[in-house]
Order: structure tokens, then sequence, then C-alpha cells
């Protein structure tokens, strides 16, 4: 059936619209079609648009490069001819399956009814891979700026889906039973996310050479998640922000610079009329003088109040720590993984539950499926392992939490440790058909805060709703434990939150009854804390599995998150962080002290493909099969179980700090 008009006769006309409107309308549709992946929805439903009207008869300069975008196409026939002769069929089959007249005169109506932007809106994009079948892309379309274009992942290796229906279809196809999804942290630009994901892809589907086996099956899916990060320094957003808005950073400059020259001021209107008059009365006192030579003294302080103006001068200075903060784009990348990443990443997932209900729904109406009584696909589970990263595994908490709202908040989930039965009964699900099952979580940016009592809303929802949990961490971490404490020193509610992270526990030996136990603690400075507080959810930690990765080498000990071999205690614990901080800002020996757990020569990464292949296996056997595979490694293994924190008289016989 075709959908009724209610747009004028083709070709469309600029006729009737003021310059303005001619102008934002031919930037908006230029904007999408460069930032939407080619043959994708909203990427087709804006071209529809272009193709029905002819050449702006006054177009602005902006769009003069983009012109013959504009065709003024007589009939939604030949608009539906000319995009389906854009591709092959074979190669983007649902973009040929969906795009025809009913398509084309839809989304006319749509823009003239002023239903556009519903229209188009998604916040995602998918991709499946050339190379392997079973591996796919989902990307944010949040840009990084508004003033630079999105980086879209390599045309040679990734195609664009139609839209998350098409990527339903595949998984109904295929009979996928799971999804390993995996994002990145901060500074992880668009273009080496995308290459460190292939070189993972790669390697997961590369046949062992003993037993000739995959790391993942065909109904194993692995995605990764890209969301908009940039690079410090280097990222053209930075820059094109600069650039685009000058008045706006005079506006800051003028009001900090304002701001400081007052304090200053004052300072010094304080130390002149009361700070002088006050250490002179101090001076005439008898004894004063003579123990503190205090004559000198005061008059050092007068000189120094003479020369007030290096006091404003000095608070200017932080006018330009203010503008490296920005240009360092940690807190940019924060904004943009808990308002952009996050709901973009729980929308895929709530439209993916949705898609595939429908194709559930619609093979149960079936003829065929009535006729035969054939069993249907709605009740498909799929089982879903979520990996985060640094920044990414704030965001994939944050995202369970939208999760939670949306498909209600009442939390079935178990915090008791894990269950020894293959297949745990607390286990919660998304929706229909994604029921989650793992989470693992590498050097988490997530404040420790989060796990005392009335601090854990993020967490919280996280640990209901995961069957397993595993803590990849590292106290060696100088990206969490210096740059993060500098960065949210300004923004976080306590002082806490900003100076300890979840990703900098590690695994302290403490003598218990006779044996050596772990017990989970956190690196300051040169001294350690206890992780677990009297305020802390115990509930909380006792479901984490902890894997301490302070002193993983890669292989050939090239690689990694630590290359100092000897053990840290409250002495050398600062040269070993100028040593490792030395070898990684240079690129030496492949460091990499906040991302080396996804190298493929690490025993973390061995970790994580049998962590992936796991999810059917009882807890023994999956602690079994860990504690082999880090034998003989510095690699420490605390299991979810119920473990106490030791009390302080077992504290003093720990070893190490």
């Amino acid at each position: 059936m075709v959908t009724r008009r209610f747009f004028d006769s083709l070709p469309f006309s600029w006729e009737g619209k003021s310059a303005e409107t001619i102008q934002n309308d031919c930037c908006w549709l230029e904007s999408i079609t460069r930032n939407a992946a080619p043959f994708s929805d909203w990427w087709t439903k804006a071209r529809i648009v272009q193709l029905a009207y002819p050449t702006p008869p006054h177009p602005p300069a902006t769009t003069a490069e983009h012109l013959p975008t504009y065709a003024g196409l007589g009939s939604e026939t030949a608009i539906a001819e000319v995009l389906q002769s854009l591709c092959s069929p074979e190669k983007y089959p649902d973009f040929h399956r969906k795009v025809n007249v009913e398509f084309v005169t839809e989304t006319l109506n749509c823009w003239k009814l002023r239903q556009f932007s519903q229209a188009i809106s998604r916040n995602f994009e998918v991709y499946a891979d050339l190379e392997h079948p079973n591996t796919f892309l989902v990307t944010s379309t949040a840009p990084v700026s508004l003033e630079v274009d999105r980086q879209l992942p390599p045309s040679h290796r990734f195609r664009p889906l139609f839209n998350v229906d098409e990527f339903a279809r595949i998984v109904q196809e295929r009979d996928a039973k799971r999804i390993s999804l995996r994002t990145h942290g901060y500074s992880s630009p668009a273009s080496g996310f995308y290459e460190s994901f292939t070189n993972e892809a790669d390697e997961l589907n590369r046949p062992d050479p003993a037993t000739h086996a995959r790391t993942l099956q065909d109904d194993h899916f692995y995605i990764g998640y890209q969301w908009p990060s940039e690079q410090p320094v280097t990222s053209p957003g930075l820059w094109a922000d600069y650039r685009s808005h000058l008045g706006i950073v005079f506006k800051f400059l003028f009001v900090v610079s304002g701001i400081a020259g007052i304090f200053g001021t004052l300072l010094y209107i304080f130390l002149k009329l009361f700070g002088i008059p006050v250490l002179k009365l101090l001076g005439l006192l008898p004894g004063v003088a003579q123990v503190w030579e205090w004559t000198d003294f005061v008059d050092t302080v007068d000189l120094a109040v003479q020369w007030y103006w290096i006091v404003p001068t000095i608070f200017l200075l932080w006018t330009i720590v203010f503008l490296l903060l920005r240009v360092v784009v940690y807190l940019r990348d924060r904004y943009r993984a808990i308002h952009y990443g996050a709901p973009d990443l729980a929308e895929f997932f709530w439209r993916l539950d949705r898609a595939l209900s429908n194709l559930a729904k619609s093979a149960s109406n079936s003829p065929q499926a009535i006729e035969t009584n054939a069993p249907t696909t709605s009740d498909r589970q799929l089982s879903l392992n979520l990996i985060g990263h640094s920044m990414g595994g704030l965001l994939v908490v944050t995202v369970l939490r939208i999760l939670s709202d949306r498909f209600g908040k009442d939390d079935q989930g178990s915090l008791l440790p894990d269950p020894s039965s293959p297949v745990g009964e607390e286990a919660d699900s998304i929706g229909e058909h994604l029921r989650l099952d793992t989470l693992i979580l590498a050097s988490p940016d997530i404040p420790l805060e989060f796990m005392r009592e009335g601090r854990n809303n993020y967490v919280r929802s996280a640990m209901r709703r995961c069957r397993r949990i595993y803590l990849m961490s590292s106290d060696r971490d100088i990206v969490l434990r210096y740059l993060s404490t500098v960065s949210n020193w300004f923004s976080e509610p306590s002082i806490q939150m900003a100076g300890m992270r979840l990703g900098n526990l590690y695994l302290k030996p403490i003598r218990v009854s006779g044996s050596i136990q772990y017990r989970p603690y956190i690196r300051i400075m040169v001294h350690s804390e206890r992780a677990v507080q009297p305020t802390s959810s115990y509930e909380l930690f006792r479901k984490f599995n902890y894997l301490d990765c302070s002193e993983m080498r890669g292989d050939q000990g090239t690689g990694g998150v630590n290359a100092v071999a000897f053990s840290l205690n409250r002495f050398n614990g600062l040269l070993i962080d100028l040593i490792n901080t030395t070898l990684f800002l240079f690129s030496i020996k492949k460091l990499d002290v906040h991302g080396g757990y996804f190298q493929t020569n690490t025993r973390s990464f061995q970790i994580l493909k049998f962590l992936l292949t796991a999810n059917f296996l009882a807890d023994e056997v999956i602690k079994g099969e860990i504690e082999a595979m880090i034998a003989g490694t510095p690699i420490k293994f605390l299991p979810s179980e119920s473990w106490v924190m030791p009390t302080s008289t077992a504290d003093s016989t720990a070893t190490g700090t």
C-alpha cells in the first residue's frame, strides 16, 4: 500500500523560502550526509530530500561544494531508482529491500510535515566487519565537537548496516547465542580504536595452533562500541573550538583574570592595612625582636607588599592551568562518555531488543508458522558480556543504570557471590531477549566512593544485573592515580571521589591464621589504604573477581602495564612511577600503563579470551582455569567468595605496602 501524499508535487521548489531557511536546510542536510554512514537509514533519508530539490537559487558559500547532491528529480520512482543504482544488492541487501517508492514517499511526507527530526532520530550506527561475519561495530553519532565531522570506520573493512533491524535479522538468521561488547576509554580517537579493535577481532577469530579452534564461534558476536573521544592536544576539535569561538574564550579569560586581579588586590590591601601594622606591633614586644630578628622580618614583608602585582600575576597563571585542563580533554571525554556515549549505547540495546521482538512476532504470525504450528524464536535469549576499559567502565555501568530505569528498577539479581551452578538464576535480563552475564572492567575510571553505602547508584545496578564481574586493575596506573585526581578535583563532590579510583585497586598479601591471603587495597602516594571501609557496601566488594595486574608485563618483557621487575613498597613507589611514566610517554618497550590489558601478547588478554567463552562453565572450573593461566606470573587473583577484611592486628603482619 502506497503512503498517502501530503507534500507538494515533485520536484520540490525553493520558492517561498527565505534565504536564511534555505541556508539552514542545506547545511542540515549536508551535515547529515557528511557525518552519517553511507546507505544507512538516516543518510538515505537526507539524500531523498536532497534529490527532491533542485540546486538552490542563491546557495550559501558553505554549500557550494555539495551542490551536485541536489537533482530536482520529478518522481518518487526516479529518486528510488537513483539511490538503488549507487550500490549492489549483494553488499547492501537491506538497503535495496527497504528503499522503494513507499519509503521515499514516507520520507518526503515527514519532511513536509516537519517530522524529519523524528524520522532520522537514531543516535547510533551499526557496521558489519567484511572479514569476520561475527564481528560488528556500533558507533555513537555524536561528534567530538560541533566544529568537526565524525571519523567513520574504514570502508575497506566495515560496511554500514541499514539500521538495527538489519542487525537483528542477522542475529536471527545466524542463530546467535552470545554477544560480547567491548568499549574503549579516555583519549581514544576513532581511528585508534578502529585499528585496535580490528586487531582484537583478528586475534579472537584466529584458530589456535594446537586445537585449531577459534575463541569466537559463528554464533558468538563480538561488537566494538566507539563513543566520541579525542586525542589530547592534537585533536582538531580542540583548536576548531578556539578558532570558531574566540569571543567565548576571551570572555572566560576576562572573568578569570578579573577574579584573580580582585583577589590579589584584596590580599594587598589586607597586608598593607592590617598585616604590616600587626607585625610591627608584635615586634615591639620585649624579646620577640631578638628571638626572631623581627625588624628584618617586618621589612621583608613590607617589601613584598610593595611588589603586590606579583600576586595577581600568579593568579593569572591559573588561566593557563584551566586552559590546559581543556587541552588534556579528560573532562571533555568524561562529559561525552556520560551524556553521549552511555545514552546512545543504551538506545542500541533497547532498540535491538524491540527489533528481535518484532521479528519473533512476524515469525509467529506467518502463515507457515500458523499452519505447521512450528516453534518460534520469541523465547530467544542472547547471553551478553560487557567489557569496559577506563572511562568505558564508567560508561558501561551508566548504561546498566539507564537500562534499569527503562526495563524496571526492581533489582532481581543477587549480591551474593557467584553460584556454583553452570547457569545462575540471578542473572538479569534487558528486555525480553538480552540476558546479562559477564561484566569485565579493566582499569575502570570509577570513583571508589561509589562502592560506599549511599554512593553506589552506578555500581549497584551493575552488581545486581550481572552474573559475574571481573576487575582488572593496577596500582601503577599513573593515568588514574594522577591525571584523574587533578582533573576531577574541581568536579567531584568529595576529595575521596577525585583521588581514589576503582581501577587502582591491588591485592595486598595478608597473613591470616598462618597463611597468606589477598585483600583489596588502594595506593594513594607512598602509602596504602583499605579499599573496604566501615561505610562501604561490603556485598559489592564480595561480588568482584579481582585480577591484580600491577606487575604484569608482556611476552619477552615488552608491553603490558608495568616495566619494572621489582616489587613496590613505600620507599620505591614514586621511583617506579617515574620509570613507568618515562617509558610510557616515550613509547619505549610498547608499555601502556593504562591500556596494556588489551595487548594481544599479555596474559590479561589470554584471560579475557577465556572469559568470553566461559559463560556456561561453573565458577569452580573458571577459577581453576584462571589460576592455571596466571601460574608463574606476577598476576594475583582473588575470586568472588565470602572473605573478610583483616583486623588492625592482622593488618600489621601485611607484606609490602
